[in-house]
Order: structure tokens, then C-alpha cells, then sequence
């Protein structure tokens, strides 16, 4: 596996290094159409309950990004982000290309 850094990679500030313990879940990515590559270490959490928790997480740290990023209210920043997740999950004629399936390494 490369660790080379993409151009558009989002890095580290000074202060921002992770600890030995921690771990890469998710690396994601969206091209200029919209069109999402995403990458998931499922094999780091077993239940993909923690999953969910996770990505509300995600959501959260997203919505205080935009609020501070465009001057908006984080609440009103937050719903958004809700209702485009609700939106895309309701969406039953998209369909997801598999990268590559699961492992347990």
C-alpha cells in the first residue's frame, strides 16, 4: 500500500498527531461530479452498530466545520447534513460500486 499523499489530502496540524493506538476507519473522497470513492476498515470495529456511532460523530465534527468555515448556525448546519444522509439512504435507485470486498486484515 502507498502512503504517498494525494494533492487534495486534508492534513495534520501541528499538534495533530495521533496517538500509536489509533487507527484509520474510513478514507473517503469526492470528485468534481460528486461521486463519492470511499474505503472502510471494517475489520477495526466489529460492530457495525459503533459504525453508526461513528458517523454520527462525523456528522457532528462536520456541522461545527461548516458552521465555522461559512458563518452559519451549527444546528442549521447539522440538519442539513441529516437530511442529505436521509435523502441519499431513501435513495433506492442509486446503486454502490464495490472497490473491494471486506477482510478481517
Amino acid at each position: 500500500m502507498s502512503e504517498t499523499e494525494h494533492p487534495g489530502a486534508i492534513s495534520l496540524e501541528d499538534g495533530d498527531a495521533l496517538g500509536p493506538e489509533a487507527a484509520e476507519l474510513i478514507r473517503a473522497w469526492i470528485n468534481d461530479e460528486g461521486l463519492a470513492s470511499v474505503w472502510i476498515a471494517a475489520y477495526r470495529l466489529k460492530d457495525p452498530n459503533i459504525f453508526g456511532h461513528f458517523l454520527a460523530d462525523v456528522a457532528r465534527h462536520g456541522a461545527r466545520a461548516y458552521a465555522s468555515t461559512y458563518d452559519m448556525d451549527e444546528g442549521e448546519a447539522l440538519q442539513a447534513i441529516v437530511d442529505g444522509i436521509s435523502q441519499q439512504l431513501r435513495d433506492q435507485f442509486s446503486t454502490i460500486t464495490t472497490i473491494q470486498d471486506g477482510s478481517l486484515n
